[in-house]
């Protein structure tokens, strides 16, 4: 008997000891892949910044001062941050990180990996850091954004622009293009110490994270390179209010290239007329343009000129790109401002139907400024 009881325990060891081992090779493979592996500098970590760009669930969340381990799994859990509560309490325990969890503003997105979660909160919140840069904005504006923030100075910022750029981001931009279009408009955790080229490096990481390369076989599947891609959401971005129209927006402008009709948009003239004095009187997109202005000799003018533009006016947000990919399936030709003055629009596949439609906006409150 004391033979059996022996064999039993020393099998009871063996079996205890392989399944601690495969824990602990679990956890030690898992702890591998927790982003200060990959990343060693916070101001480098543009694959992981909070984006808030329209396509991606996001929440944010306060852990006040004082809050144990528990109050702190509680409130990532009722915002949906982690959805398996077991990985995040072993990685925690395991890595000892139960004290090193820190108060603050935070945003995560939903259902993130526990590893990343856990690292973000050993660095502290970041929320109140956050520098928002908008959908739409040239790069002059994004560098002042930066400036008036504290961020960067003006001068380094178009210094860095002009130079050299090799980045994944940019393999279908034109060696004589600008990053005018491929610094994506999203929220950033820049601090005091950033650099202009950090800030640059920061959003085209974001861009090639975004613009995933499913999306971009996809943009050649429609015959279109990343870079065509690019000015036309530009130019999407730009005349849509609504995003749930971008892709009926989109659509338009993609029958009209098929067709070798003029985009006649309004944007690019806004930005072909950009010069010192224009953008004095009007800021940088004049808001009720001219028949002068409509007639500005510039190949950005695509009231005169079939086709795109050299290249993007604005940079897009991840929506706006994705619409220009996969727009809507419409026969429209045309598009104007709802009378409802909500920012939507009415669309036509005629021009009778186009006149129709711009007779009810200028019968409307808003149509009356123009």
């Amino acid at each position: 008997m004391l033979m059996i009881a022996r064999n039993q325990l020393i099998i009871a060891c063996v079996v205890l000891s392989v399944f601690l081992l495969g824990i602990g090779y679990w956890v030690i493979d898992t702890l591998a892949e927790t982003p200060e592996n990959i990343i060693t500098n916070i101001d480098e970590f543009s694959s992981r910044t909070q984006l808030q760009s329209q396509s991606i669930d996001t929440v944010e969340i306060n852990i006040p001062e004082g809050s144990d381990v528990e109050e702190i799994i509680q409130i990532l859990l009722n915002a949906e941050v982690i959805n398996d509560e077991s990985r995040f309490r072993i990685l925690m325990t395991f890595g000892n990180f139960g004290s090193q969890l820190q108060a603050g503003s935070y945003q995560f997105k939903k259902k993130m990996p526990a590893a990343e979660v856990l690292f973000f909160l050993r660095q502290g919140g970041v929320t109140s850091d956050l520098v928002r840069i908008p959908e739409g904005l040239r790069l002059i504006e994004v560098g002042q954004l930066l400036h008036d923030a504290e961020v960067v100075d003006i001068q380094d910022w178009q210094d860095t622009l002009a130079q050299d750029w090799l980045h994944i981001a940019l393999s279908s931009k034109p060696p004589e293009s600008s990053l005018l279009g491929y610094l994506l408009p999203a929220s950033y955790p820049f601090r005091e110490g950033t650099t202009a080229e950090i800030a640059i490096k920061s959003m085209l990481d974001a861009f090639s994270e975004q613009v995933s390369p499913e999306l971009m076989i996809l943009a050649g599947e429609n015959g279109m390179t990343l870079h065509e891609v690019v000015t036309l959401a530009s130019i999407v971005e730009r005349e849509v209010v609504l995003i749930e129209e971008m892709p009926v927006v989109a659509s338009v402008f993609i029958n009209r290239l098929e067709q070798d009709i003029l985009l006649g948009a309004d944007p690019t003239v806004q930005f072909a007329i950009s010069n010192a004095d224009s953008v004095e009187k009007y800021g940088w997109w004049k808001s009720y343009l001219d028949f002068d202005d409509l007639e500005v000799v510039s190949p950005y003018n695509t009231y005169l000129n079939l086709g795109l533009p050299p290249g993007p006016i604005s940079n897009p947000g991840i929506a706006a790109i994705e619409s220009v990919i996969k727009p809507a399936e419409t026969d429209y030709i045309y598009f104007v401002a709802s009378p409802e003055c909500d920012g939507s629009h009415l669309f036509s596949a005629s021009y009778s139907g186009h006149l129709r439609n711009v007779d009810k906006f200028k019968q409307s409150s808003c149509g009356a400024l123009y």
